[in-house]
């Protein structure tokens, strides 16, 4: 009777109901337990539908505000442009904060607030609510993965730099694959919501638990804090430091150090900055940069936004899509220290691209192929994204890092603003958004051919390091 009451569209074979048109009824009347006969519509006239029954137990914000029809879809895409304008908001602010009062304190903040947005999110009483709060949330959230990424990689010396961004970014994927299964388990997504981010409460604990950057209090010339930061590591880890030792280090750092006035330091930020801005080579690093992150994450978010649409069930694939950063980080990690950043970041975005763009061709009967090939795709930009953090924060100079991993972050979610709007191109060429991501990460890879290879080199301090780093003067051994 279904084909009967509401009009289908598609090839025969693929054929579909129409969401949002039903045939307008007859006046016909037919006894209580008879079945609907087609002579009961009129398959001449459409009318609008006023509601909508879904399949399955799933509530989503679809369902719960009938985001359906295709002049509504947009509000569906909307939800995860907004929050990648909360995210392009968040990363300088964070940056900002993040150089200005600690790694610690910023990242605490970050984490505890994006908590209680979270929180808040998951009691939204209307859409527009809901994409008001998706808003501020990622304003608080996008703080917790770089700051947390660039203290990491503070408190490490260089030969444990890449070990410790595998580490970081194996719980990251880890935490989207336990995120598929759980809204797998839960299927509602109010729940969902408040099981993730309850915890993100707790974290007001690193406050007294973890410890503050080194490398950052010598940069704001904290030397007593810095020193009582390595006596404490030195004891937890049955390290006798000798008092030559620790002598050395306080003259070196009163001689490298600044004064502690807030004046000193943002007269020092603006001069650095100031630096940067005059340095031809700091300058078109910082461009390009920032472009390699907004393919990055345009590819990256796509990819993962088009996984619950490409065939299956959606929670398997995005679990899929989510376990098979696993082994990239593994790749990523025995290739950065052998081949060096250049290399690892380029030819993993071209072989991304090459396996975009060939999805795009393959025939939809072969499936095995096209998943093959789509997670060879998100497989290959997962270890570009993975290096395009560490890249970052090895080549810009100590006190404006942060900054300028904000920078290349923040313009790196234009890309991420994107991804979620390329659903909406399937309307005028099913492979369009494949093909589109492809291309980007092309481009990308050739275009990171011109940074300098990083690796066995120190953290540049000044701006005269960050633009010599690669030299082979700068090599550490």
């Amino acid at each position: 009777w279904l084909q009967d009451a509401v009009p289908f569209e598609g090839p025969d074979s693929q054929s579909r109901p129409v969401r949002c048109l039903r045939y307008t009824p007859r006046n016909i009347s037919t006894p209580f337990d008879e079945e609907c006969s087609s002579d009961m519509f009129d398959r001449n006239n459409n009318v609008r539908c006023q509601e909508w029954v879904y399949n399955g137990e799933e509530t989503t914000i679809v369902n719960e505000w009938n985001i359906t029809c295709e002049e509504n879809e947009w509000k569906l895409t909307l939800v995860g442009t907004v929050n990648n304008v909360g995210q392009f908001i968040g990363f300088p602010l964070a940056g900002f904060f993040s150089d200005r009062v600690g790694r610690r304190t910023t990242l605490v903040t970050a984490t505890v607030g994006a908590g209680v947005m979270g929180l808040v999110r998951s009691m939204a009483w209307s859409y527009e609510a809901f994409v008001v709060i998706e808003f501020l949330d990622p304003v608080f959230a996008s703080g917790i993965y770089t700051t947390g990424f660039v203290l990491g990689m503070e408190l490490v010396g260089s030969r444990a730099r890449v070990l410790g961004g595998t580490l970081i970014s194996v719980f990251y994927a880890l935490g989207e694959a336990i995120l598929g299964g759980i809204a797998l388990w839960l299927q509602n997504w109010r729940n969902l919501l408040r099981v993730f981010y309850a915890p993100a409460l707790l974290c007001v604990t690193y406050h007294w638990l973890l410890p503050e950057s080194v490398r950052w209090l010598l940069a704001m010339g904290k030397i007593k804090e810095a020193r009582n930061v390595i006596m404490k590591a030195a004891k937890r880890n049955g390290v006798v430091l000798s008092s030559g030792a620790l002598n050395k280090f306080e003259m070196t750092s009163l001689s490298e150090g600044k004064s502690e006035s807030p004046e000193a330091e943002i007269k020092s930020a603006k001069e650095v900055l100031k630096q940067v801005l005059h340095s031809k080579i700091l300058l078109l690093r910082v461009v390009n940069c920032s472009f390699c992150w907004v393919a990055i994450t345009f590819v990256f978010f796509g990819l993962s936004l088009t996984s619950v649409s490409v065939g299956g069930n959606k929670f398997t694939n995005f679990i899929l899509v989510a376990i098979i950063e696993l082994p990239a980080y593994i790749v990523f990690y025995f290739t950065m220290d052998r081949f060096g950043r250049k290399s690892t970041m380029s030819v993993s975005l071209i072989l991304s691209g090459i396996s975009c763009i060939t999805f795009a061709f393959v025939p939809t009967d072969l499936e095995w192929v096209r998943m093959l090939l789509f997670l060879m795709g998100k497989f290959s930009i997962t270890i570009s994204f993975t290096v395009v953090y560490v890249y970052t924060t090895e080549m810009f100079p100590t006190e404006l890092r942060n900054s300028l991993l904000g920078v290349c972050a923040m313009v790196g979610r234009i890309g991420s603003m994107i991804a979620p709007q390329t659903p909406l191109l399937e309307r005028y060429l099913q492979s369009l958004p494949l093909l589109l991501f492809g291309g980007m990460s092309i481009l990308s890879g050739l275009f990171s051919l011109s940074f300098p290879e990083t690796l066995n080199s120190k953290l540049p301090d000044t701006v005269k390091d960050a633009e010599n780093i690669g030299n082979k003067a700068r090599r550490t051994r």
